[in-house]
């Protein structure tokens, strides 16, 4: 792969990217909560509970932050974590693009230090 042309598949995948302040980290998950015994609710009796949607997000030294999200936010959540997926995977392909361009120039630095 040329220069030249790497530059134009790294801008293309750039181009491509979902707009970054609309990305989100974390994992969606979906919960049940119980209302204590002492108070009388018919769904937690029955035992089903009450659905919830938490939005958990895992941080250094073993912090992890719960966020509730409201049911009519779920679609906007999982489509801000894909976005980063897409993020992160166009920038793997990017660091790799880099890499194999760098592997030639050093190729080319090389044969014109013997020429």
């Amino acid at each position: 792969m040329t220069q030249t042309r790497a530059r134009h598949t790294i801008d293309k995948l750039l181009a491509a990217l979902p707009e970054l302040g609309d990305t989100l980290r974390g994992s969606l998950l979906r919960r049940r909560t119980f209302h204590p015994s002492a108070i009388s609710c018919a769904t937690c009796s029955s035992g089903k509970g009450h659905s919830q949607w938490v939005l958990n997000v895992n941080y250094p030294a073993g912090k992890t932050r719960q966020l509730s999200v409201h049911p009519q936010q779920v679609a906007r959540v999982r489509q801000q974590l894909r976005n980063l997926d897409r993020v992160r995977k166009t920038l793997e392909r990017v660091c790799e693009i880099n890499q194999r361009r760098l592997r030639a120039e050093r190729k080319q630095l090389r044969e014109q230090e013997h020429d």
